[in-house]
């Protein structure tokens, strides 16, 4: 058991930080070896009201085929092993050891193990510091009457600390790839193409707006994650930029240029360096390149639902506020609209009211500092890790 340990199952088990499909195999390999029905893993966290609330499990393939059958009979609240109280950090427990003395309740329990075809079991219990509860349980099949022998208490031991460093991974992995969801959920709604680059210069991540970007740009292309332009000499100004901002500064320097300015709706830029001191102070600093990216001419397209309720305007009027801000005249938007010049100088008279401004002028400009023209509509959620294609 020793060298299969070390050599196998040590190895299997840390891959299930990034991998939890492989709990299955590692506890597929550790029932095999201990010669039992089943294996489980069970992370309890504890109420409010003093409850052990099960946060996850983990199953070998045996008790994930028949999960239905054993949450019903014995993995839920009726089940005694839930109130045993243990003052240790780590304990091991038999069956027979805490239910030595017959009851109905206890009877009731062995009944629920008949059901779910399984016998009487071993566990493995773990109190963490953060008053989490980890269980790792081993059952007999229902019948065998063989007990448990001074090997499983060696094995448990052996396995315990990697048991619970592996669910502490586990469960920090989990909360960091939660959180880079989100923020790249909340970084979609950024009406600006953001890219992380690597010292090397391969994008890593990028908001959806970039990736819209840099399909219909004709000016940009990510070839071999790399940031590729059309143009040599958009390509020495970004490398340039490129090169200043791998420089670690403080501040850090804003680098700002545009590029495609011989054809249709140019690019800005700007490139910048985001510098993180991991954790630790006396490690050196970890750099990556940010890169933004807008297009010179682009329209100001909020969603109409959204400018009225900013400003109390009109659907009308919210449309005729968008259409200025895109540059149309008042004589442009009545031809196009199919409404008298009047009309439309009544339902500007009426926005100037609402906004409180007196000039054209000032409404382009408050609608272009707007939270509805700095933001966009979110359409695609990135995968965490993702990189644009």
């Amino acid at each position: 058991m020793s060298s299969y340990y070390v050599n196998k199952l040590l190895p299997e088990l840390y891959r299930c930080v990034d991998h939890p499909t492989q709990w299955v195999k590692v506890l597929d390999q550790l029932r095999d070896d201990l010669d039992v029905s089943s294996v489980v893993v069970q992370v309890f966290d504890r109420s409010n009201t003093g409850d052990l609330v099960q946060n996850w499990v983990m199953r070998d393939s045996f008790s994930l085929a028949n999960a239905a059958l054993h949450d019903k009979w014995v993995n839920n609240a009726d089940n005694p092993r839930m109130y045993i109280e243990t003052t240790d950090s780590l304990t091991i427990i038999r069956d027979e050891e805490i239910f030595s003395l017959p009851s109905p309740t206890i009877e009731r329990f062995y009944e629920s193990l008949k059901q779910a075809r399984l016998g009487h079991a071993i566990s493995l219990e773990i109190k963490s510091p953060n008053n989490q509860y980890i269980a790792l349980i081993a059952h007999r099949k229902y019948g065998d009457k063989r007990g448990f022998s001074r090997f499983f208490d060696e094995c448990f031991q052996h396995l315990a600390p990697h048991i619970q460093q592996s669910v502490a991974l586990s469960e920090k992995f989990n909360r960091l790839s939660l959180q880079n969801a989100h923020i790249n959920q909340v970084a979609n709604h950024i009406n600006l193409g953001m890219m992380l680059l690597t010292p090397n210069g391969r994008v890593y991540w990028s908001n959806q707006c970039a990736k819209e970007l840099l399909q219909r740009s004709e000016h940009i292309r990510l070839i071999n994650g790399q940031l590729t332009f059309m143009h040599s000499t958009d390509q020495q100004v970004f490398n340039t930029l490129f090169a200043k901002a791998s420089f670690q500064e403080d501040p850090p320097q804003r680098l700002i240029a545009t590029v495609g300015q011989y054809r249709l709706n140019p690019l800005q830029l700007l490139v910048t360096n985001v510098n993180v001191r991991p954790n630790g102070r006396d490690l050196p600093l970890e750099t990556v390149i940010g890169v933004f990216l807008s297009e010179s001419h682009q329209d100001f397209a909020p969603l109409e639902g959204e400018i009225g309720p900013l400003y109390g305007l009109t659907p009308a009027e919210s449309r005729l506020a968008i259409a200025l801000a895109n540059g149309l005249s008042l004589e442009e938007y009545s031809l196009e609209k199919g409404v008298s010049i009047g009309t439309v100088r009544i339902q500007l008279k009426s926005i100037f009211s609402k906004m409180d401004i007196t000039r054209q002028q000032e409404l382009v400009r408050v609608l272009w500092a707007s939270i509805s023209a700095r933001t966009c509509l979110a359409k695609t959620a990135l995968s965490i890790n993702s990189s644009p294609s």
